[in-house]
């Protein structure tokens, strides 16, 4: 496979449909609304429509309807943006002053607006977010400061682990552990996962995409940058995994086929694809590719003993909207109260809204009957949530390109890290020194 192919592989973005349920909220019925703080914002007099932009679709109804049977005035209008494009609309709408009323943004891109003007920090009054700062995991809530970590300039609705769905069936019938957490187990040992592949390779299946894909689950577990700028990620475990990526490469343990096109969705119906690694919307989208398989796949936690972090949804406040004091109480309501009632699978940021008997009794027929959820929301309280900075999307983009290139040319790994650290610094030194001249200032 050459470079270039697994390159356009490795750094391809998840197609919005797996972002979707992140935020499908079910609420079968609302508690009574706390008490307002005495420095609430005032809300305007008469009927309010707010202007909502999102980059999924699903789950709104209900939201909007359970808020607006507490808040009859105040109506949500919502606009859908592509998810590769989304961002870019939003800093140029904050930018040209015509911002929405709320934004919703995924973690992947919180980075590019914790360095600008533009957004609400929640901290301060009339919001004072920080009364909730005791509901969300010590890592959440930092993921969702400003680089200098002085403004809260999100608040997160959603939160997802990384996993892995396998074919249960499969790994029965080669003697391997086909209950999700003997295979976690068995798993965590990387010379467990490596025998697996080999055996799996004999009867034409694989465990794996691409020989690269598994350093995405060590990725899912750390940063690239510190708050300080600092490369995260020229360490053991990195060379770990890279030693492993290499094994990979090595045994031909990696299908070579991507999922997102035709032939992947056909190797995942012949069971040439055994495992997937995937977010809290994977079961859905396996089902899309390959109904006929219900029953047969499972879930289960990362290989190697990782707890990764996919993604997070989180709600932003444009300084300029003309009904700010609205727009927070459905932010407010939306991640504190509605939340409680269950998320349609998701699992909520705020911790206070995890444990929903209901939703820990989920189960998914597609995966055999498995309580899905329930592994859901103990993965999500192991993992922690990465921080993104503004230097994350071109430094992403350096860091995988290198990487493709020196897992396919056997590089040393160790030395391999040392180059990409060098030639982040030397492609993105003067946005560093820009961002934290900026930085010391606030």
């Amino acid at each position: 496979m050459k470079a270039s192919d697994l390159l356009r592989r490795f750094t391809a973005a998840l197609p919005a449909f797996c972002l979707a349920v992140l935020a499908g909220c079910s609420q079968p019925a609302d508690p009574p609304l706390p008490a307002p703080p005495a420095d609430s914002p005032a809300v305007s007099q008469g009927s309010v429509e707010l202007t909502m932009w999102t980059y999924y679709p699903n789950g709104w109804d209900a939201t909007i309807a359970g808020f607006r049977r507490h808040y009859p005035e105040i109506d949500i209008k919502v606009e859908v943006h592509p998810f590769a494009e989304y961002s870019q609309k939003y800093l140029a709408a904050l930018a040209d002053g015509t911002a929405p009323d709320i934004l919703m943004v995924d973690s992947a891109h919180l980075g590019e607006f914790g360095a600008i003007e533009g957004v609400e920090n929640l901290l301060s009054p009339p919001y004072e977010a920080g009364r909730y700062q005791a509901g969300f995991s010590p890592a959440m809530w930092d993921s969702m400061l400003s680089l200098d970590g002085g403004r809260l300039i999100a608040l997160p609705l959603a939160t997802a682990p990384s996993l892995t769905y396998y074919r249960a069936d499969l790994l029965k019938a080669y003697g391997f552990p086909d209950e999700p957490e003997a295979l976690g187990t068995f798993m965590e040992d990387p010379a467990n996962w490596l025998a697996m592949g080999e055996e799996l390779l004999k009867h034409g299946s694989y465990i794996t995409q691409w020989d690269n894909e598994l350093i995405r689950f060590f990725e899912a577990s750390t940063p690239l940058f510190d708050r300080n700028l600092n490369f995260q990620r020229s360490s053991a475990e990195f060379e770990r995994a890279l030693d492993l990526a290499k094994e990979v490469n090595h045994r031909g343990l990696d299908a070579n086929v991507d999922v997102w096109n035709e032939v992947g969705e056909k190797a995942v119906r012949s069971g040439r694809i055994a495992m997937l690694y995937l977010g809290t919307w994977g079961a859905d989208q396996i089902q899309a590719w390959a109904p006929e398989l219900e029953g047969k796949w499972r879930a289960a936690r990362l290989p190697f003993g990782l707890y990764g972090f996919e993604n997070s949804s989180s709600f932003l406040l444009p300084s300029q909207g003309r009904h700010k004091a609205e727009a927070w109480k459905f932010i407010e309501h939306s991640v504190t109260v509605a939340s409680k009632d269950g998320m349609g699978g998701s699992i909520p940021a705020y911790l206070p809204a995890r444990g929903n008997p209901v939703e820990l009794e989920r189960a998914n027929a597609y995966l055999g009957g498995q309580r899905t959820y329930a592994l859901f929301e103990e993965l999500a309280g192991r993992m922690k949530e990465r921080t993104v900075t503004p230097l994350d999307k071109k430094a992403q983009a350096i860091w995988s390109q290198a990487i493709v290139k020196g897992v396919e040319a056997d590089q040393d790994s160790k030395a391999l890290l040392e180059e990409v650290r060098k030639e982040i610094e030397k492609r993105l030194g003067r946005d560093k020194e820009i961002l934290l001249e900026w930085k010391n200032k606030q």
